[in-house]
């Protein structure tokens, strides 16, 4: 069963919503609060237009392995076909919308509704139903009822780099089109050049809202401001060369630091960029310092990269750790963090222990989680009463979003606010909302 197409440019929507500057440098706190714009989102952006992450080939690598991932707050069954192919579809019964897979993982050669034993293949067809022509006569299905019209709803699946992606519209662009050069320059760099495998999983729930979280991997301006840590460790720093490339739509972001043979000088000279803040913690010593001290295994000199992709993927390298982050919405203040951490074949023992032990740093029980989970509570706690005000987003310049070569910006921020509000069909951006005007 297919999915409807939605109409090239979408409906706008009614509500009393204003986004004051044409270049979304001032984001209205509504989009993070209002129970109406999130039931929205998962229609217009969810089902909309757009190439949804749903796993990684190398979670599924036999015939009939299955997980389950979800869409916005729709699940959805991505299973490994017979023929290597990979199929995606909702986890609900065509008969009477029962969930039909009740586990994260597993390996089955069919679906079984366990309410009515509805059974499905690994397509999402339709291939069995109970007492379908009746018994002794009686019952059954009607005569005009037929089992090609009952399959479960299905996704377009599509792949790059062991990265599973699908969607509901036959409109949407090619996958590689739809990501941009960077976005895939770089997931060939990164999943492409040696074949990944999951060392483990973590999963973080944060009382923010899904694009609040968006905001913050796409906002470097803080990544050496709340993560203190990572400037007294030379880890990043504003002072390193680095910067950010946007897509043609703005929506996928490539952040990328790149190490070089003045970090450590360069970072003695960050003293009066902090001296307001009285926050440079310059005397910090690690127990085990050897765990900032391993060599770049890729040896291209990218310390960091966050390749961002509208609307909920994140795959991240940090040093040596690699990861890909999945953002479940579950309200419009809460979003659930899925975390793969990623080790290579052909990695030796001492390269997965030194990628585990990186993990520690960076997870949930770590810096970097810990700081952004509780950044985007107080975020959300602070923007709850303030309907109708806006954020500001100037640091790195105002006008239309775009490339840069510095990484204390905003600039990426506004490049995904800039496809968010073209989706969603908002009234135009620096003009009154429809309802002032009627007014």
């Amino acid at each position: 069963m297919t999915s409807n197409t939605p109409a090239s440019t979408p409906p706008t929507v009614e509500r009393p919503i204003t986004w004051p500057t044409v270049d979304f440098s001032r984001v209205p706190y509504d989009v993070f609060t209002d129970p109406q714009i999130y039931r929205q989102e998962m229609d217009k952006l969810f089902r909309g237009e757009v190439w949804n992450y749903l796993g990684m080939e190398c979670e599924i690598p036999a015939w009939g392995d299955y997980q389950t991932t979800w869409i916005g707050d729709t699940q959805i069954v991505v299973t490994r076909a017979k023929d290597g192919s990979v199929n995606a579809f909702e986890n609900s019964c065509a008969h009477r919308g029962a969930r039909i897979v009740d586990k994260l993982r597993g390996n089955a050669k069919r679906h079984t509704c366990p309410y009515h034993l509805w059974t499905y293949n690994l397509a999402g067809d339709l291939t069995g139903v109970p007492l379908e022509k009746g018994h002794n006569g009686k019952g059954g299905m009607p005569p005009c009822f037929e089992k090609k019209d009952h399959g479960l709803r299905t996704l377009r699946v599509a792949t790059r780099g062991g990265l599973i992606f699908g969607t509901y519209c036959d409109t949407t662009e090619p996958l590689e089109d739809y990501l941009g050069p960077h976005s895939v320059a770089q997931i060939d760099r990164l999943l492409v050049q040696r074949k990944p495998k999951v060392i483990g999983y973590l999963r973080q729930k944060i009382p923010g809202n899904w694009k609040l979280y968006n905001e913050n991997v796409r906002d470097p301006y803080h990544a050496s401001l709340l993560h203190l840590f990572q400037v007294s460790f030379g880890i990043q720093t504003p002072a390193m060369q680095g910067g950010i490339k946007l897509d043609k739509d703005g929506k996928n972001t490539w952040n990328h630091s790149i190490m070089g043979a003045n970090d450590n000088a360069n970072l003695g000279q960050l003293s009066d960029a902090y001296a307001d803040t009285g926050k440079l913690m310059p005397d910090l010593e690690m127990h085990d310092p050897s765990l900032l001290q391993v060599p770049l295994d890729l040896g291209d000199g990218y310390k960091t990269t966050l390749l961002s992709m509208f609307p909920t993927l994140i795959v991240a390298q940090v040093g040596n750790t690699y990861a890909v982050r999945h953002l479940r919405p579950k309200g419009p203040d809460a979003v659930e963090l899925h975390i793969a951490y990623l080790g290579f074949e052909g990695d030796t023992p001492e390269q997965l222990h030194n990628r585990l032990l990186a993990v520690n740093l960076i997870g949930p029980a770590g810096y970097i989680s810990m700081e952004d989970g509780e950044a985007l509570r107080l975020v959300q706690e602070g923007v709850k009463a303030r309907r109708g005000d806006h954020s500001v987003l100037e640091m790195g310049g105002i006008g239309k979003p775009h490339d840069t070569d510095y990484l204390s910006q905003e600039i990426s921020i506004r490049g995904f606010w800039q496809h968010y509000h073209r989706m969603m069909g908002f009234a135009p951006a620096g003009t009154p909302n429809r309802e002032e005007e009627s007014v």
